[in-house]
C-alpha cells in the first residue's frame, strides 16, 4: 500500500479542509446525474482500477491527482479537474489559490490572498464560476465571483470547462468554473470531519483560528443528509508605497499658475508626480461558512435533492495614510525651489506650500451570498427529465470615510534612483512633519454603510432521450431556462464641514486657512511602519480613531449629518434571459470516438435605472475631498439581444494512452452589470469623471481548441494544447477632454479641467496561445524513491490589441500575463508528506489608460508555497503550510516605469490537525 497525505474518494474527497473517505463508493448511477449538468459534473469519476496481479491501493495526494486526471480523460471536451486532495494538499487559503495551478489559470489577489479566477488571457468577469452547476451571486456590479467568500473545506472536486457545449449555461467566454461539492447519497456512507488550524501572519504577527465540522448521514441508501460550518479569521496588514502615476501639468492653468522649470515663462506642460502616498491598512479577513443537504432516492428511478450554502465574509481595515501631494501647491509663500526634467517628467521638484496629508479610514466590507436549489431527475429506460429551481443572493454593505486633513509643507521628491524605484521624499527648510500643530482639519465623511446586492433565480427543464445503433449509442438532449437577475447600488455619504467639526470639538475655526478649517492637532497620533515603507518617512502622524471618538462619537457625527444618497451614482439593472438548447452525443468506433454538437439559443432583455446627471452642477468639498452633482433626472433605458451559440466537442483514442480532442464553440459574455447603470462619478482630486454606458453589447468569441493527452501508468499526463479566440465587441475605457465649472464649498466657483472615461465597444481582438502540461509520478523509482513526483504546466498568449475608432491607438487588453508557469515537487511516503509549489506570472497590463493616461502596469510576480502533513493513524492527521514563503510583494508602475505601488503582505503560516470519524 501506499499511504500518502491524506486519504482521498474521487465521489467525495476534500471534507473539512483535506480530510475525506478512506473508501471509494461506487460510481453512482445514470440516473442520478442531472444531464443539464453532465459536461460539468465532475463528481462520477470511476476510481482507479489496480495495476493487474497486484493489490495496490492508492491513497493521499497521488491519488487526488490520479482522480483529476481520470477526469479530464473522462471529458469530451477541453477541460481540467482539481479533485480533492489536490486542492487541501496545497498550502492555499482558498479555491483560487489551488485554481492557479491549472493550465491557463491566473489570479488576482485580495491583500495576499487569491480573490478572481482568470482563463486562457481574459478578464476575471469572462470567466463563470457555477456552484454544483448553477449561477452564483456577486455583488459589487461584476460577474467575477469572489472566491474569499467560498470555504474550500467543503469542496469535493472542481473542473475548469474551457470548451462548452450547449446544454452550459452560458456566460463564460474565457471558460467556466463548476466548483462541486458532494450530494449526501452521493458521497456514500457516513462521516463526521473535523479541522482545527492555527494561522499567524507575519506582518501583523498574530495568530488566528480555523476551524469546520462536517457530517454526512445516510439512511438505508435512500435518504441522505449533510450538514457542514466553518469559520474562519485572517489577520491582514498591507502595508507600502502607493502613487496615482504621472499628471500632465500645464504651467498656465494651474491655480494659481506655476513656473516648474523655472525658465520665467508660463507655457509648459510637464508630467509630475502626482503624489508620494504611505499606506498601510491593518485589520482582519472573517469568513462564516454553512451547507447542507437533503437528498432523496424514493424508487431507483427517481431521485430529488434540496442544497445550498451561506457565506459571510467580513473585510474590516483601519487604512492609515501619509501623502504629500506634489499637484496641490498653495499658501502663504507658496512656489517652486528648485526642479529637473528631463523633457517630459519633473524628475525632481521641490516646493513651498505642498499639500502634506494626514488621514484614518475606518473601512469595513460585509458580502453576504445565499444560494440554493431545489430538484429532481426521474429516469425510466432511454428517457431522462430533469427538472430544477435555484435561488441565488448576495448583499454588500460598504463603509469607508476618513478625515480631511492637510499641513502646508516645504517639501520635495526625487527620482535619482530610477523611475522604477520610490521616490526620495524630504521636507525642507525647516518643517516638521510630525509637528500636529501645522496641520488642519476641514472634513469628515465618505461611504457609510452603501448597500449593493445582487439577486439571481433561474428554473430549467431538461430531456434526454438515449437510443443505439448497430455500431454506435448516443442520445438526444433538449431543454430550456429562464432567468431573471438584477444588480442595485445606493450610495449612502455624509459628510460634517469645518464649521460644524469646530463646534462639535469645542475649537476655533479659521475661517482663512484652508478655505475654512479647524486645528487637527488634539486628534492625530504617531504610527510607525518603517518595516515596510521607506525607513525616513515610516513614521507620521494620522488621526487617532480613539481620541477622536472620545470627544466626538460617530452617533454624533452621523446626527449633524445623515448619510444621503448620491443619486448620479445609484442605480439598478434588470436582465431577464429565455435559452433553449439541442444537443447531440455520441460514442462510436468501440467507444474511441466520443463527440457531441449542438445549438443553444439565448434572448435577453435589460432595463438600467438610474440618474442622469447635470455635470453644470457640481459642488466640491473643502481640499477636494468629495465631488457631489447637486441636479440629477431619473432615466431608464431598454437594451436587448439575442445569439445563437453553435457548439462542437469530439475526442478520439490514437491509442490506448494517446487522445486527442478539437472543439469549436461561439460563446458569450454579458457585460459586467455596473457598467450597465447610468450612473455617473465625479473626482475633482483626480480630475476625472467615471460613466458607465447601458447600451453595451456583450462580448462574442469564435474560438477553436485542439489538444493531445498522453495518459502515464499510476495517474500520470502529458499533454498540450492550442487555441484560437476571436473577440468581438471587446469593451474598453474611453478617455475624452472635458471642462466644468465647479462651485467650491469655501466659496466661489473654479474652471477645472476633466478627463471623461467611458466604457465603449471596440473591436475584435485575436488571442492565440498554447499550454503545456505535465504530471509524474516517480512510481519507477526503488524503495522510499517511488514517493516522489513532479507536476507543472507552461502557459503562453499571443495578445492582440483593441482599436476602440480608427484613428486611434490601439489599447493592449488588460489582466493578462503572457507567459505564466506553475511547477512543483512532491514527496509522500510512511504517512509523510511534503510537497513545494512555486506559481509565475510575468507583468501585465491593469489599465492601459489609468487616472492621468499614463497606464497601469503590474510587474512580474511569483509565490512560493510549501505544505507538510504527517498521518498520525487512519483518523487523524497533522498539517502545516507556508504561503508566499518568498515574502514576494506587487509592484505597480506606469507606461513609462514610474513607480506607482509597491504592497507588502507578508508570509502566512498554517498549522493544525485534521480529525475523521
Amino acid at each position: 500500500m501506499v499511504k500518502g497525505l491524506y486519504t482521498a474518494t474521487s465521489a467525495f474527497a476534500l471534507i473539512a479542509g483535506g480530510s475525506a473517505l478512506a473508501q471509494t463508493p461506487p460510481p453512482a448511477p445514470e440516473s442520478a446525474k442531472p444531464i443539464s449538468q453532465d459536461a460539468a459534473s465532475v463528481q462520477d469519476a470511476a476510481p482507479l482500477a489496480p495495476e493487474e496481479g497486484n493489490e495496490i491501493v492508492v491513497t493521499g495526494i497521488r491519488r487526488s491527482l490520479a482522480d483529476a486526471t481520470a477526469l479530464k480523460r473522462d471529458r469530451v471536451g477541453i477541460s481540467d479537474a482539481i479533485s480533492s486532495e489536490d486542492i487541501g494538499k496545497f498550502p492555499d487559503q482558498n479555491l483560487a489559490e489551488s485554481l492557479q495551478r491549472v493550465t491557463g489559470v491566473q489570479i488576482t489577489r485580495n491583500k495576499g490572498e487569491g480573490s478572481r479566477v482568470a482563463l486562457r488571457g481574459l478578464g476575471p468577469s469572462f470567466t463563470q464560476t457555477l456552484y454544483n452547476g448553477r449561477q452564483i451571486a456577486t455583488p459589487g456590479g461584476g460577474r467575477s465571483f469572489s472566491f474569499t467568500s467560498l470555504s474550500s473545506d467543503f469542496v469535493s472536486a472542481v473542473e475548469v470547462i474551457k470548451s462548452p457545449t450547449a446544454e452550459m449555461v452560458e456566460g463564460g467566454l474565457a471558460g467556466t468554473v463548476n466548483v462541486r461539492v458532494a450530494r449526501p447519497l452521493d458521497a456514500g456512507r457516513n462521516v463526521v470531519a473535523v479541522t482545527a488550524e492555527g494561522i499567524y501572519e507575519q506582518n501583523p504577527r498574530l495568530v488566528t483560528p480555523h476551524v469546520s465540522v462536517y457530517v454526512n448521514h445516510v439512511f438505508n441508501d435512500t435518504v441522505g443528509v449533510n450538514f457542514g460550518v466553518n469559520y474562519e479569521r485572517r489577520g491582514v496588514l498591507q502595508a507600502g508605497f502607493f502613487g496615482y502615476g504621472a499628471e500632465l501639468a500645464a504651467e498656465n492653468r494651474r491655480n494659481p499658475p506655476l513656473d516648474y522649470n523655472r525658465d520665467g515663462d508660463l507655457n509648459d506642460e510637464f508630467r509630475l508626480n502626482h503624489t508620494t502616498n504611505l499606506v498601510a491598512q491593518d485589520g482582519t479577513f472573517e469568513r462564516r461558512t454553512v451547507i447542507g443537504g437533503i437528498q432523496v432516492k424514493p424508487t431507483p428511478t427517481l431521485n430529488l435533492y434540496a442544497d445550498g450554502f451561506f457565506s459571510d465574509f467580513r473585510d474590516y481595515s483601519i487604512y492609515n495614510e501619509h501623502q504629500v501631494r506634489f499637484t496641490n501647491i498653495q499658501g502663504v509663500n507658496a512656489g517652486i525651489v528648485g526642479s529637473t526634467n528631463d523633457g517630459t517628467l519633473l524628475t525632481s521638484l521641490d516646493a513651498n506650500g505642498v499639500d502634506h496629508r494626514s488621514d484614518t479610514r475606518p473601512i469595513r466590507t460585509r458580502d453576504k451570498l445565499y444560494t440554493g436549489a431545489v430538484g429532481g431527475i426521474w429516469a425510466n429506460g432511454p428517457l431522462t427529465i430533469s427538472a430544477e429551481g435555484t435561488y441565488s443572493k448576495g448583499d454588500r454593505t460598504a463603509t469607508n470615510y476618513g478625515f480631511g486633513i492637510n499641513s502646508r509643507a516645504s517639501a520635495s521628491y526625487d527620482l535619482r534612483n530610477g523611475v522604477g524605484n520610490e521616490p526620495i521624499v524630504s521636507f525642507n527648510r525647516g518643517y516638521d512633519p510630525l509637528d500636529p500643530a501645522t496641520f488642519n482639519l476641514f472634513s469628515v465623511g465618505g461611504d457609510y454603510k452603501a448597500p449593493s446586492s445582487d439577486r439571481n433565480y433561474d428554473g430549467r427543464l431538461d430531456g434526454k432521450y438515449a437510443f443505439e445503433g448497430s455500431d454506435f449509442t448516443g442520445s438526444l438532449k433538449v431543454g430550456g431556462m429562464f432567468a431573471n437577475r438584477r444588480s442595485s447600488f445606493a450610495s449612502r455619504q455624509f459628510n460634517v464641514t469645518s464649521t460644524q467639526l469646530a463646534t462639535l470639538l469645542g475649537q476655533t475655526y479659521n475661517a482663512n486657512v484652508e478655505g475654512g478649517s479647524t486645528s487637527a492637532a488634539n486628534i492625530l497620533s504617531v504610527v510607525d511602519f518603517s518595516q515596510y515603507v521607506s525607513s525616513a518617512l515610516g513614521q507620521y502622524l494620522a488621526p487617532d480613531l480613539e481620541k477622536f471618538f472620545a470627544l466626538v462619537p460617530l452617533s454624533r457625527l452621523l446626527e449633524v449629518s445623515p448619510p444621503t444618497s448620491q443619486s448620479a451614482r445609484d442605480y439598478s439593472v434588470t436582465e431577464k434571459s429565455y435559452e433553449g438548447y439541442a444537443q447531440f452525443d455520441v460514442k462510436a468506433l468501440d467507444d474511441r470516438f466520443v463527440g457531441n454538437v449542438g445549438l443553444r439559443y439565448v434572448h435577453t432583455d435589460q432595463v438600467s435605472r438610474g440618474f442622469a446627471a447635470d455635470l453644470t452642477s457640481l459642488f466640491v468639498r473643502r481640499g477636494g475631498v468629495t465631488t457631489i452633482v447637486q441636479r440629477t433626472e431619473p432615466v431608464a433605458i431598454k437594451n436587448n439581444y439575442s445569439e445563437w451559440l453553435p457548439s462542437l466537442n469530439m475526442s478520439y483514442d490514437l491509442t490506448e494512452s494517446l487522445k486527442a480532442r478539437f472543439a469549436a464553440a461561439r460563446t458569450l459574455t454579458r457585460p459586467d452589470l455596473g457598467l450597465l447603470s447610468p450612473s455617473i462619478n465625479v473626482d475633482a482630486n483626480t480630475r476625472s469623471i467615471n460613466a458607465t454606458n447601458p447600451n453595451l453589447k456583450p462580448y462574442l468569441s469564435s474560438q477553436l481548441d485542439f489538444s493531445l493527452e498522453y495518459y502515464l501508468k499510476g495517474g500520470g499526463l502529458l499533454s498540450a494544447a492550442v487555441f484560437y479566440k476571436d473577440v468581438e465587441n471587446f469593451i474598453v475605457r474611453t478617455t475624452s477632454p472635458a471642462q466644468y465649472t465647479v462651485q467650491l464649498e469655501e466659496g466661489g466657483t473654479l474652471l477645472q479641467d476633466f478627463t471623461l472615461f467611458q466604457p465603449r465597444n471596440g473591436a475584435s481582438s485575436k488571442i492565440k496561445g498554447f499550454e503545456l502540461g505535465a504530471q509524474v509520478p516517480f512510481t519507477f523509482l526503488p524503495g522510499a524513491l517511488d514517493g516522489f513526483g513532479v507536476l507543472g504546466n507552461f502557459n503562453y498568449l499571443d495578445l492582440g490589441d483593441v482599436v476602440v475608432t480608427q484613428g486611434q491607438p490601439a489599447i493592449p487588453i488588460s489582466g493578462a500575463s503572457t507567459r505564466s508557469y506553475n511547477i512543483a515537487g512532491y514527496y509522500e511516503k510512511y504517512g509523510f508528506g511534503l510537497r513545494a509549489s512555486y506559481n509565475y506570472r510575468n507583468g501585465f497590463v491593469g489599465d492601459a489608460r489609468s487616472t492621468f493616461g499614463d497606464g497601469d502596469y503590474q510587474r512580474s510576480y511569483g509565490q512560493l508555497d510549501i505544505s507538510a502533513s504527517y498521518d498520525v493513524n487512519k483518523a487523524i492527521s497533522l498539517n502545516a503550510d507556508l504561503t508566499n514563503a518568498t515574502n514576494s510583494k506587487t509592484v505597480n508602475v506606469t507606461g513609462t516605469g514610474l513607480l506607482r505601488s509597491v504592497l507588502d503582505v507578508g508570509r502566512r503560516y498554517t498549522a493544525g490537525v485534521r480529525v475523521r470519524f
